[in-house]
């Protein structure tokens, strides 16, 4: 496997992460800039860790764990995805502002971006026959991760700045949109 398919990999790995990191850095409070790179940062160290960790989950536990996972997983990626979408959309269309401190808490984007990785635990079954360390593979994986989720995070800060309601009601229909994509390609392979 050369460096341009590593890199590729390592895009592709982490580009679900680019759409959740979006949706949840609009929700995110960030009242100057040191609180939008502590929330940027956070985002990029949860994202990495599930990013990595099941693909490394995959190549260690094999085939026969990820079958009985994915059976599984396109249904909890939908359900998970799809209410937490539309509990975002309820709020931003309700007059009072809700707290949103809970979804910028680690442990809540741990679990975002450990949805939006289950499906990468089928590639890690593969990554002993592409000829490349284990621990190179994480590291592209880890960096590819790291610039989406910055990049992500600009982007939602700057459409944040138009309305309230917009960037709440976008969030939500990213996700919503994400879990259903997510279910289609897992469920059905589309």
């Amino acid at each position: 496997m050369d460096y341009l398919a590593l890199a590729l990999l390592s895009l592709g790995l982490s580009v679900d992460d680019f759409g959740v990191a979006f949706s949840l850095s609009l929700l995110m409070p960030a009242k100057n800039f040191k609180q939008f790179i502590a929330n940027t940062g956070k985002m990029a160290v949860a994202f990495s860790i599930s990013t990595a960790l099941f693909p490394t989950l995959g190549w260690l536990i094999g085939l026969a764990i990820y079958k009985w996972l994915a059976s599984l997983g396109p249904w909890i990626v939908l359900i998970v995805f799809t209410s937490v979408g539309i509990w975002i959309i309820k709020e931003a269309l309700e007059e009072e502002q809700p707290n949103y401190e809970k979804i910028s808490s680690f442990w809540g984007i741990t679990a975002m971006g450990s949805l939006g990785s289950i499906d990468e635990g089928a590639v890690g079954i593969s990554f002993p026959f592409l000829g490349i360390p284990i621990l190179w593979i994480i590291l592209a994986i880890i960096m590819a991760n790291t610039v989406l989720v910055f990049t992500a995070s600009i982007m939602s800060n700057w459409i944040k700045k138009m309305s309230q309601r917009i960037p709440s009601i976008l969030s939500g229909v990213i996700l919503i949109t994400l879990g259903v994509l997510k279910f289609m390609d897992l469920a059905f392979g589309v």
